[in-house]
């Protein structure tokens, strides 16, 4: 069956994002300081520490200029040529880590959402199954369940800095 114009564009998206990925940052040349030294003097580090201990994770240390690899688990990049490309030092740590919150993020709201989705569907069946319920209070219930899934069908944006430079 051929593909949708948009299933097509997701794909196209999908390629540009790995290529752009695989390119080595293009302010490498230009950063004397290594990353693990600027963040000795960086106070706001302790926010990642904050934001992440109140997750029930620990940040990571990062104090020298070891790839990514280094940190990486075993299993995860077992088989797997050059897990990341173009990644060098603390900074190319630092921004692997990033890619990678970005994308257990992602996962974690598409799985809440799920659930939160599965839930409230049961609960309609529930409404319209059940005679315990008069017919006024199961509208309402149903309007406000309504209301629950059009705002889990919108996506949502969140602006944060770029980290990472590339192609230039």
């Amino acid at each position: 069956m051929a593909m949708t114009e948009a299933e097509k564009k997701r794909v196209q998206r999908q390629r540009a994002d790995v290529a752009r990925r695989a390119e080595v940052d293009s302010t490498y040349p230009y950063l004397k300081e290594t990353f693990s030294e600027f963040l000795d003097h960086e106070g706001n580090y302790s926010n990642v520490e904050i934001a992440l201990g109140l997750a029930g994770i620990e940040a990571p240390l990062i104090d020298d200029e070891r790839d990514p690899e280094a940190f990486a688990l075993e299993d995860v990049i077992a088989g797997v040529e050059n897990p990341f490309p173009g990644a060098k030092g603390a900074i190319g740590r630092a921004e692997v880590m990033v890619d990678c919150f970005i994308d257990a993020a992602i996962e974690l709201a598409a799985i809440v959402n799920n659930y939160k989705r599965a839930e409230i569907t049961a609960r309609f069946a529930e409404l319209e199954h059940s005679s315990e319920t008069d017919r006024a209070e199961a509208m309402k219930e149903a309007v406000r369940l309504n209301k629950m899934l059009d705002q889990l069908n919108k996506q949502v944006r969140r602006s944060f800095p770029q980290w990472k430079v590339t192609g230039v």
